[in-house]
């Protein structure tokens, strides 16, 4: 979790509060919304803060959490919480560039949600 923690850490500056909002109001448009294990409520205007402190949400969550047992097909919390936070990290990503308009970002966006 160490290494995860680092990673949620070296995240980006967050983009303007302008483009977060734009770029929200473009995906919902497309009923975009990530796969993750566990929730993550208003997930496209999470900020870089928002990240973090679900971070250490996940991580403090009891092992035998109602949260973490509704998990189904891993094998317990600690996986559940990992694999959440690996998720989490992937799409934020995804979600930061496509904020400040990067074209792969965008091109996937596309290809999911609009192409044949």
């Amino acid at each position: 979790m160490e290494e995860l923690r680092t990673q949620f850490e070296a995240l980006p500056p967050d983009a303007t509060d302008e483009q977060i909002r734009l770029t929200a109001e473009n995906l919902r448009r497309r009923q975009y919304m990530p796969t993750l294990i566990l929730s993550a409520p208003d997930f496209l205007m999470m900020k870089r803060a928002d990240m973090l402190g679900e971070f250490d949400r996940v991580v403090a969550l009891d092992e035998s959490s109602a949260e973490l047992a509704a998990v189904v097909g891993l094998l317990g919390g600690y996986e559940v919480k990992k694999k959440h936070l690996e998720l989490l990290l992937y799409h934020y990503r995804l979600l930061c560039a496509l904020r400040v308009g990067n074209g792969d970002g965008w091109g996937l966006i596309n290809e999911l949600y609009e192409d044949d």
